[in-house]
């Protein structure tokens, strides 16, 4: 069942922005929808959660997976699309000579379950290498 089925693209992007305060006022990081915002969130991550932390943290998966959502909408003109059946997650679309569906939510997921392997940055890195973009914009660790 997919419990984000009735969310529309505003009950993401609310999320985000909540993540954006509850980040800025707990963990003193700042955000702005940028990638290089990724490094900051993969410092943080790296600090204060180990490998195996995603069941102890299913309302800050949901809250960082939608700003990381955000972050693709607003540097890759993509879309949120909740409401087909066969999400199990959350898709970002991204138009483009092919049609590139990504799941942020999940990816946040595997990154608390699994740790570092799961970048975020290289995640995002690894969709501008889909989307041939990855000289066109720069990323890294801020």
């Amino acid at each position: 069942m997919n419990l984000f089925r009735h969310w529309t693209p505003g009950n993401f992007r609310q999320q985000a922005q909540d993540f954006c305060v509850l980040a800025r006022e707990r963990y003193q990081i700042e955000l702005d929808y940028s990638p290089l915002t990724l490094g900051r969130l993969e410092e943080w991550l790296e600090n204060d959660f180990a490998p195996g932390a995603a069941d102890a943290n299913p309302t800050l998966i949901v809250a960082l997976g939608c700003y990381l959502g955000e972050v693709l909408v607003r540097n890759l003109a993509g879309s949120w699309r909740a409401d087909e059946e066969f999400f199990h997650s959350p898709a970002i679309i991204i138009e483009g000579k092919l049609q590139t569906r990504t799941f942020p939510l999940s990816r946040v997921w595997k990154r608390f379950e699994y740790g570092s392997e799961y970048s975020l940055v290289e995640y995002y890195e690894s969709l501008l290498r889909t989307l041939g973009r990855l000289s066109a914009t720069p990323t890294g660790h801020a």
